[in-house]
């Protein structure tokens, strides 16, 4: 992976000049994004700087086998820091703060933007995007190595989560061999490959069941051999499950064998939020998804806009 390391360099630099570090993850927060956010959180304890981390939403219960996971706010006020680094979003309004902290994004303070999404839109006063890997601990491994930073235990077990979910456990195609000796590297230094197959692959709450019965009973394919599935707001009050224990079942939808794409739906406080996944590689799901004003990668990508799904029922008339 070839990362611009004059970007780099400045940030190492920045990092050193700075006391107070805010670090952002986005919204719905995934493996990638915690473990970046946790990774450099303790890196930069250890250089004595007074660090927050931070996001919108709550951190979903599975990832709190991560250390300092319970350090995390979601207020905050940005003038309180001389520097903010934001993770794994591939726009700005990912972080959800684009609203209520509008000066984050003006470029008038230092704002480190690592990211490997293609919609990222360079928001940063520095950017270090590489859409070609795997994940943003991925980038952040990289950056380690290029600042010469040390990795312990915890760092490497936050950087392995990352890569770890957002390819899959290894199984999609943004696995390369790169990927997988990084994977040794961080295993070589400590990294509790146990913990995150025991917490994230091998520990399912009831109502998670509950809900992904809800998500595979609804799954259908269309006339234009895209598969689709919906899920209401009623199906999560029901179930009492959270929006974050949907991680993972879309790649259940996307592995209906002639399918082109998949599409999932859900219905969130009066917005509509798709999950578009591909297995064909000519078949750019970030475009579909850049039409209604989302973005992502060529085989995963997702969109929010306002509404809420309502059913519709069709009939026809054919000879019999």
């Amino acid at each position: 992976m070839d990362l611009n390391r004059n970007e780099v360099i400045k940030a190492g630099k920045a990092i050193n000049s700075a006391e107070k570090i805010l670090l952002i993850s986005h919204k719905s927060p995934d493996g990638d994004t915690i473990g970046s956010n946790l990774a450099l959180y303790d890196y930069l304890l250890s250089l004595g700087k007074e660090v927050t981390p931070v996001c919108t939403d709550l951190i979903p219960e599975p990832f709190y086998f991560l250390e300092h996971v319970k350090a995390y706010q979601n207020e905050f006020t940005s003038n309180d820091y001389e520097l903010v680094i934001i993770v794994d979003c591939g726009a700005h309004y990912m972080t959800n703060f684009h609203e209520t902290q509008p000066e984050l994004f003006d470029k008038s303070r230092p704002v480190i933007n690592i990211d490997h999404h293609p919609s990222n839109d360079g928001f940063g006063t520095i950017n270090i995007i590489q859409t070609n890997a795997c994940s943003t601990t991925r980038i952040i491994y990289e950056m380690f190595k290029i600042l010469k930073w040390s990795i312990n235990r915890n760092i490497a077990t936050a950087l392995l989560t990352g890569i770890f979910t957002d390819t899959g456990s290894f199984m999609h195609s943004n696995t390369k061999s790169s990927t997988l000796r990084t994977a040794g590297d961080l295993l070589s230094k400590g990294a509790d490959l146990r913990s995150i197959r025991k917490y994230l692959f091998k520990t399912t709450p009831l109502s998670t069941l509950q809900l992904w019965g809800r998500v595979l009973k609804n799954i259908h394919i269309n006339e234009n051999g895209v598969t689709m599935t919906v899920l209401n707001q009623n199906d999560f009050e029901e179930t009492k499950a959270d929006y974050s224990e949907l991680t993972g079942v879309i790649d259940y939808v996307n592995s209906v064998p002639n399918s082109d794409f998949s599409v999932m739906l859900t219905e969130r406080d009066g917005t509509v939020k798709g999950s578009l996944r591909t297995l064909k590689n000519d078949i750019d799901v970030a475009e579909i998804a850049n039409e209604f004003g989302g973005g992502g990668h060529k085989k995963a990508a997702g969109f929010t806009v306002p509404g809420r799904l309502e059913k519709e029922i069709r009939w026809r008339v054919v000879e019999g």
